[in-house]
């Protein structure tokens, strides 16, 4: 990686931390628990730190993508990875944060969860769950770690605006028709900006509002 860089997995968590403070436990040794903690060497710009997120996902991707190449995956804007399992289901998510120094970004952790042999899911993450195992994989915890850290090396050396277009890409969201959860309408998105941020346009009339969090949406299907 172009940036200073060390990966930290565990082999049990207890209280994993997603978005708006849910947290959820993992079977001990049966999941990629890992953080990937990257030092900037240069000042990074806001479409710099989103990318961040792009790449976690990308990584993810091409890592199931290799143990189960004919099984439907897809991102669920903006840091989940959900396969079709009776119904779409998260297996995977992505959560990053960021440490400043004034006003510039000395570093990031790009936390990584990955479900890959536990059968059993609790409820406490609100959403439906599924594993590699699950979907016929053959792999162990130790193998989706290393090739994970091949492909995140990879996307690190790549330019953001690269990595940004490729995530995009995958989200194949532009154009989709998306409820919101406050008001239950329907909204076509327009946009994914480079920070992230998601602008979508109601059906209805000519209204567009940012979303910036990814549990306000559901997707229609």
């Amino acid at each position: 990686m172009r940036e200073a860089a060390v990966l930290v997995t565990a082999q049990y968590q207890s209280s994993g931390r997603g978005r708006n403070g849910r947290t959820w436990q993992g079977d001990h040794g049966a999941n990629v628990y890992a953080s990937f903690g990257i030092r900037h060497s240069h000042e990074q710009n806001a479409a710099e730190l989103s990318s961040w997120m792009g790449r976690g996902a990308l990584a993810v991707l091409a890592v199931l993508r290799t143990f189960l190449p004919t099984q439907r995956l897809r991102l669920k804007y903006p840091n989940d990875v959900q396969a079709f399992d009776e119904g779409w289901k998260k297996i995977s998510g992505i959560l990053v944060e960021h440490e400043f120094l004034g006003s510039q970004c000395t570093s990031s952790i790009i936390g990584i969860g990955i479900n890959v042999e536990q059968l059993v899911f609790s409820d406490t993450i609100a959403q439906p769950c599924t594993s590699m195992q699950r979907l016929g994989a053959s792999c162990t915890v130790q193998m989706v770690v290393d090739l994970l850290r091949q492909h995140m090396s990879m996307l690190a050396d790549q330019p953001w605006n690269k990595s940004f277009a490729l995530w995009v890409e995958e989200l194949a969201v532009l154009g989709r028709v998306v409820r919101l959860n406050d008001t239950q309408d329907e909204w076509i998105v327009q946009e994914i900006l480079s920070d992230g941020r998601m602008i979508v346009r109601s059906i209805t009339d000519t209204n567009e509002r940012v979303v910036t969090d990814g549990d306000s949406i559901r997707y229609t299907d």
